[in-house]
């Protein structure tokens, strides 16, 4: 029975160790208070069309909540265990997620994005002045 517990204690330490090598292997970027301006580009690839080019002002320090600030942007999402996912943006939403169209993103010159070779959720992108963000709506992954 002893032999059993100090197992189990043995795989909770072990795991809670690994937990936290991998936090502090991400790349962490700081938050930058106060006021901002974010180049937003939004884009329907199916359709050619361009939804949105224009510069948001925001004190918020992830993109997710800036958008969501941003009234001309007009973000629906919905909240998931990865946190909050973009279902519309200018009116216009994605299909499902089994069979697309899909809003995703990318930034030329974000810092977390750059980091981590993608950009990750809006919720985990921190934001800093004068980042560029486009938003694709797109059919496919090629």
């Amino acid at each position: 029975m002893k032999k059993k517990i100090i197992i189990a204690l043995s795989i909770a330490v072990v795991a809670l160790l690994a937990i936290f090598g991998f936090n502090q292997l991400m790349p962490k970027q700081d938050a930058q208070v106060g006021e901002k301006a974010l180049n937003i580009v939004v884009m329907d690839t199916i359709e050619n069309k361009e939804l949105y080019n224009g510069t948001i002002h925001t004190d918020a320090e992830t993109l997710g909540d800036a958008l969501a600030e941003a009234k001309d942007v007009q973000m629906v999402t919905e909240d998931s265990s990865y946190g909050r996912f973009i279902v519309s943006l200018c009116g216009v939403e994605q299909g499902s997620q089994e069979a697309g169209p899909w809003w995703l993103y990318e930034s030329d010159n974000n810092e977390s994005c750059k980091a981590q070779g993608m950009c990750m959720g809006i919720d985990e992108t921190m934001i800093k002045d004068g980042d560029n963000f486009t938003f694709n709506l797109v059919d496919s992954f090629n």
